[in-house]
């Protein structure tokens, strides 16, 4: 009885190129009905047909997942919160040894920062090796804390892509470069032009008031590392404070250049725009337009 359950002629384990004529005449089949046939046997054995990947010459390994493809990025692997919290502490531990310099650095480096009095005293301390090594240490410090406080903005906007150890790295490579450029510029304008004295004050006020932006970093950056609820409103604030600073530098820095704003002011826009605004605004357009 079981071989009638086998509704076909045709042997179910027969390969179609060894089927006999005479199995066919047998079973009244033409060729053609008996490659349909053949075709509806499950165990029939098919030529391989190549995969889409492979036929338009891209292995198969190649094809990745679209969720796998989404979450690499050209800046390397993601940087976890514990990755962040032990950076932030060695930052912590360098502006200690920087403070443990000079014991009173903070202090004086405040009275510049308020008073025009108390940074002429200030220049003059930092003359020589011994005077001005304090102060580099402090201004080290903002460079580092400033470099972290770019990477964490950029991570808060687009965490997918920003959130990596090679645009950490980025960060703390460039950011010391345009600030080291920046003072060779001025360096150089002083150099040329008979503007010494007054290019060494100008720079000394930049780094001066960096430092003093470097320690209100320092607490604000381990707040935005912990991304809460509030990092939002923290993340335009401290863009505030940061504009509130630097507008604060220009206007004491117009004291320096009050003598020649009268004779030279489209020199001095033209400084203004290049040096001081395009750098800004080419660090923020490559952000967003990595983004």
């Amino acid at each position: 009885m079981a071989l009638y359950a086998q509704h076909t002629p045709l042997n179910p384990f027969d390969i179609e190129a060894r089927v006999p004529k005479q199995a066919l005449e047998a079973a009244n089949l033409t060729p053609a009905s008996a490659l349909a046939e053949v075709a509806a046997n499950p165990f029939n054995v098919v030529p391989h047909r190549k995969a889409e990947a492979e036929s338009r010459g891209a292995p198969l390994s190649a094809v990745q997942p679209v969720q796998q493809i989404a979450t690499q990025s050209a800046f390397g692997p993601a940087l976890t919160e514990d990755h962040l919290f032990w950076i932030l502490v060695g930052l912590l531990a360098f502006l200690a040894f920087a403070v443990a310099s000079k014991r009173d650095i903070v202090v004086k480096s405040w009275r510049a920062f308020l008073n025009e009095n108390a940074l002429n005293v200030a220049l003059r301390d930092a003359s020589g090796l011994i005077g001005s090594t304090p102060y580099y240490l402090l201004y080290a410090s903002f460079l580092l804390n400033a470099s972290m406080f770019i990477f964490l903005i950029a991570r808060h906007f687009n965490p997918e892509t920003f959130n990596r150890i090679g645009f950490l790295a980025l960060c703390l490579l460039s950011t010391p470069l345009i600030f080291a450029s920046k003072h060779a510029l001025l360096y150089l304008i002083g150099a040329l032009f008979p503007l010494q004295a007054e290019m060494h004050r100008y720079s000394f006020l930049i780094m001066l008031f960096n430092c003093v932006l470097g320690l209100f970093l320092m607490p604000f950056n381990f707040l935005l590392a912990n991304q809460r609820p509030y990092s939002g409103f923290l993340v335009f604030w401290l863009l505030a404070l940061a504009a509130i600073f630097y507008l604060y530098r220009y206007l004491r820095a117009s004291t320096i250049a009050s003598k020649f704003l009268p004779e030279h002011l489209f020199h001095f826009l033209l400084y203004l725009c290049s040096v001081e605004v395009a750098p800004v605004i080419v660090i923020i357009k490559a952000i967003f337009g990595a983004s």
